[in-house]
This record gives structure tokens, sequence and C-alpha cells, in this order.
């Protein structure tokens, strides 16, 4: 089926139209989800079900190569992610490179968060441990950060090199921004090279690093799946449960869930410490990604005095094992 492009991005009536191309059903609506950062993704419900469609230009169809690819190695060994069922990147369907998936019973952890009971949150934390647990069977990586298969390999050979390099990075953007004071990046820099000796022994250790407050789906109190999974991180799992921390922090949430997580995993001395600096680290990363325009032309706007507060408690408490 040939579909008109009236417009440079995607929009609900292509969506609509590729979709009742795809399924040959009739849709009844056609909604823009604000969820993600990269993709245009809309809430479609035809006469017969409920889809959500996912979209992006051509210069970015190898990111949907890449979550083809990891949904082949994690659907087998059980990882509730929600399927493709239909994919296509050529153009058969659609004028994007579009993925077709079931719709998912449920919403964003952050958006039922503050609906969810203590004892949910425990649940649902004893759930995700399990979760990565399971990712962690899969070989570790080539090289360390987030990459799209086995065969891209990273100039990143150490965990440490993974961190400085990011955080070298943001310290260019952040002043460049010049919303929030770039000196504080190097204060975090020091404390990494202070920590080296234990960020370079860290395994290429496979885990959801996206699996955060977002892109994990929660119905009646439990994950009824994962979505967006179109990378995985090779390094310190703890990463995710920092990014999780923070990203609750950020929308003004408790962090009973992320507590939990911690609690679960029994953590040791050097573990904490590692949690404690990816705080940190999350805070510098929230703080660059601040005023952003991103892949799908919405811009992020946080707050940025409860911003600058998580980064100083987050300061703090790595100050607090004598760093």
């Amino acid at each position: 089926m040939s579909i008109e492009v009236d417009a440079a991005f995607p929009n609900k009536d292509i969506a609509a139209a590729i979709v009742t191309s795809m399924t040959n059903e009739k849709v009844i609506s056609s909604v823009r989800m604000t969820t993600g950062d990269q993709y245009f993704v809309f809430d479609i419900k035809t006469e017969n079900s409920g889809y959500v469609i996912r979209m992006t230009d051509t210069e970015h169809k190898n990111n949907f190569i890449s979550a083809i690819y990891w949904q082949e190695k994690l659907l087998p060994l059980g990882i509730p992610l929600a399927k493709f069922i239909k994919t296509d990147l050529d153009g058969k369907h659609s004028p994007f490179p579009a993925l077709l998936m079931l719709r998912l019973p449920g919403d964003d952890l952050c958006n039922v968060y503050s609906h969810l009971t203590s004892f949910d949150k425990k649940n649902l934390a004893k759930a995700m441990v399990k979760i990565q647990a399971t990712t962690s069977l899969l070989p570790d990586g080539p090289s360390y950060g987030i990459m799209a298969s086995y065969e891209q390999v990273s100039d990143d050979k150490l965990w440490y090199d993974f961190l400085m390099n990011r955080l070298k990075l943001f310290m260019k953007i952040i002043r460049k921004n010049a919303v929030f004071d770039a000196n504080l990046v190097t204060e975090v820099i020091s404390i990494a090279n202070s920590m080296e000796k234990e960020l370079r022994a860290i395994r290429a250790s496979p885990f959801l690093w996206d699996a955060s407050e977002r892109n994990v789906i929660i119905h009646h109190g439990k994950i009824s799946g994962i979505v967006d999974v179109d990378d995985i991180c090779f390094g310190d799992p703890l990463f995710v449960l920092a990014l999780t921390y923070v990203a609750l922090e950020n929308e003004g949430h408790d962090t009973l869930y992320t507590d939990y997580w911690a609690e679960v995993l029994q953590l040791d001395k050097n573990a904490q410490l590692r949690l404690a600096f990816y705080r940190l680290f999350y805070a510098v990363v929230f703080m660059r990604k601040h005023s952003m325009t991103t892949t799908n032309r919405q811009q992020v706007i946080f707050n940025v005095g409860r911003l600058k507060n998580i980064f100083q408690q987050a300061l703090m408490r790595v100050k607090g094992f004598g760093i």
C-alpha cells in the first residue's frame, strides 16, 4: 500500500493509515504518545484490537534494526518485552521505518507510580531484579557502554573509560547551555578518578539500561512488559538503578521502589559507593539533558531548582563514604 506523505515527520493520520495497511483493520482512533525521546509513537485503536506503532526517519533506521536484534536475543530468555508483530524497514507499508506491537495493558511506571502501594513497589522491585538478572545470562560485551549489537565494539575498553568520556562530553554541553555550573562536573570527574581502580574492575555485564521509571509498563501493580529496548548496556547493572533513582526524584516521587530494589540486591559497601556515584553521574546526565531538543522534536524542560538539589544531595551521599 502506498501512503502519501504530507508531512516531514510522522503524524497521527500517517500512523492510522500504516496500521490499516499492516492489519487490514479499520482504525477508530490514533493518538500520539508523549513518552520517549527518540521516536514518534502512536496509540492506535481498531475495531478489533489496540496497537502501538513506533516510527522514525530513515536516518535512524538502524535503531529499529538493533531493536529487532535484541528481541531475538531477549525473548527466548523470558524477558517480558512488547513483541513486534509487524516490522517495516523497507517501505512496504510505511514511508517511515515502523515497528508495530500489540498495546500492553497498563502504563509507564512513572505515570502510575503515585497510585502504587508500598507492597506494589516492593514486588515490582523484586520482579525487576529478576529481569535484570536474567538479562545478565547473555554473554558479556566485547567492550563497554550502550551497544546496538554484539558485533559493535566501542572505543571504551573499560567501564571507567565509558563513564569518564561521557562526563567530559556532558561538561562541554552543560558549559555551552549555561544553565548549570559546569565546574560541578569537574568535581564529579575528580571523584571518578579517585574510584578508578574500582571502576576499572567492572566486567562488561549486559543489562537493560533504560528499563527505569519509563519503558516499564505496569498493570494492576505488576509488570506487563518492557518497551523500547533498542540497545543494551555493558557494564555495571547498578547503573540503571541509579538512573531510576534520579528519574523518580526529578519527577517529585518517593524512592521506595528503588530503595526496595537496592535492598533485594544486598549491596556491600563497595557496591553502595558505586551506586551513590552513579546517582551523582545521572544528576549530571539530567543537567545535560535540560533544554535539549529530542530526536522526535520535543524540548526537555526540568525543574532547575529541584535538579540542583538532587545533585547536591547526591554529592553529599558520595562524600559520606569518605571520598
